[in-house]
């Protein structure tokens, strides 16, 4: 009786890559796991130390009374006052920051977070206002300048004017309703401000702000300079605007910032909030116009910075993960046309050990990249698998050389692997050439098989490898 040897080693091979593709899908599963525990860590520290954080350039605004008609609770009109606030904004502002970051100041165990402080400093003009003819009462006029999270304040934010320093106040009701702490300087405790106010004045400011892994300047001026620095080298610039120069080094950045129409639409925005929900959009970094109830309809808003890790274990791990498949396609195609050229049996057993022990590579690469670099920990794990897989085929197959060219097939993928890991923008490209060279060679060293004649061997043409006696 012949045997069917082709087709039931195909079916065979597809069931087993079916069952890897499961494993790798529970490996997946706790990559994600783990992920949640990092991100839990965050979420805590968030609530209980600091937050990212999100301060609004300063702006005045002023009280006024105006007089409506109103409806009582039977619809009858009477006169009434209606107090309406109007908002002024600086002319020009020229803002600097310098981050000191790091991921040493939160840590547990093995999860650390990414946290700065930045000193922060501006230089600004408010020119004179030019107002409507409204009953003003400058004598409760307010210099605004709100911080998301004021527990990330190391001291009092101060706005130096005519040579007076001048100290923000916390506001009463704090940040927790809106997303933001209105730190103000009220005419009713510095009256002799109300003359510069109306007349226009120059400031600077300083304060020093400690925050985690995000930052967002919200400018409100009529122009806008902005220049971040600091000693980390993996940022991603997000916002309204993007820096129009950027450089980033060994732990170490420099971005800038300028621009001319930002700062009229988002005191616009500002202006049109009279919820706690809109303004808590501030801090988060979009804002939602009206009757807009899709996320994807929201506008970004402030010129934001974020601090990265310069490898994220779990997101490279999944990445990896996703080649998994494809590794062990190649891996048993490899062994499948070793059968094909050499006659020689490979159990369905054996296929599934190698499928096994790359599985556990993966394994291995996340555990041990929660403690080391990855680089290191994907190294580590690949040696470890690769010498397994080596060993073991030295006995599934005729000897040394057999072995130890799978040994170089086996460590090109997991170098072709981090290869693609570490070039993220040009995967599909190295992917594809790879993909058509290995193509070439399956075609390649094929040219001469008769695929009709290896399926009507007879059993007796596959020969078994039988380990030598110790």
């Amino acid at each position: 009786m012949r045997s069917n040897f082709l087709t039931f080693k195909i079916i065979a091979i597809a069931i087993l890559i079916a069952l890897f593709w499961i494993g790798l899908l529970f490996i997946s599963t706790l990559v994600s796991e783990r992920q949640g525990y990092q991100q839990a860590f965050l979420r805590e520290i968030s609530q209980n130390n600091i937050s990212p954080q999100t301060v609004i350039s300063p702006y005045i605004r002023v009280p006024y009374t105006e007089i409506k008609t109103c409806l009582d609770d039977k619809k009858v009109a009477y006169s009434c006052t209606e107090e309406q606030w109007v908002y002024i904004s600086a002319d020009s502002t020229q803002w600097t920051a310098d981050f000191k970051v790091s991921d040493d100041a939160y840590k547990r165990t093995i999860y650390r977070a990414i946290s700065y402080t930045a000193n922060l400093t501006a230089k600004g003009i408010f020119q004179k206002p030019t107002l409507e003819n409204k009953d003003y009462q400058w004598n409760r006029a307010e210099i605004m300048f709100p911080v998301h999270d004021p527990r990330g304040l190391d001291t009092q934010p101060t706005l130096k004017i005519l040579n007076k320093n001048y100290i923000f106040e916390m506001s009463p009701k704090g940040s927790d309703a809106s997303g933001f702490d209105f730190m103000r300087i009220s005419t009713k405790n510095y009256p002799e401000l109300i003359n510069a106010i109306q007349n226009g004045f120059s400031f600077d400011l300083a304060t020093n702000i400690t925050g985690l892994g995000k930052f967002s300047l919200v400018p409100t001026s009529r122009s806008v300079s902005y220049q971040a620095k600091g000693n980390w080298a993996d940022i991603k610039y997000s916002g309204q605007n993007l820096p129009f120069a950027k450089t980033s080094t060994h732990q170490q950045f420099t971005a800038q910032w300028k621009n001319i129409a930002l700062g009229q639409q988002n005191i616009s925005k500002l202006i049109e909030c009279d919820t706690s929900d809109c303004i808590r959009q501030f801090s988060q970094g979009y804002y939602t116009q009206e009757n807009a109830y899709d996320v994807e309809q929201s506008q970004r808003i402030g010129l934001s910075t974020e601090f990265l890790e310069s490898v994220n274990v779990y997101t490279q791990t999944d990445r990896a993960i996703k080649y998994g498949v494809v590794i062990i396609i190649i891996t048993f195609g490899c062994f499948f046309l070793f059968e094909v050229l050499k006659s020689l049996r490979i159990h369905p057993i054996q296929y599934s050990l190698v499928a096994i022990a790359q599985g556990l590579f993966f394994v291995l690469l996340l555990s041990i990249s929660e403690y080391y670099a990855f680089a290191w920990a994907y190294f580590v794990a690949g040696v470890a698998c690769v010498g397994l897989m080596t060993w073991y085929l030295f006995y599934v197959m005729k000897g040394f050389k057999a072995a130890a060219l799978f040994g170089v097939i086996l460590s090109s993928l997991y170098a072709v692997m981090y290869l693609l890991l570490q070039s993220s923008g040009k995967t599909f490209l190295i992917g594809s050439i790879i993909s058509f060279v290995l193509l070439a060679v399956v075609m390649f060293l094929t040219r001469h098989i008769d695929w009709y004649q290896i399926n009507n061997k007879p059993e007796r043409a596959l020969k078994s490898y039988i380990p030598p006696q110790s």
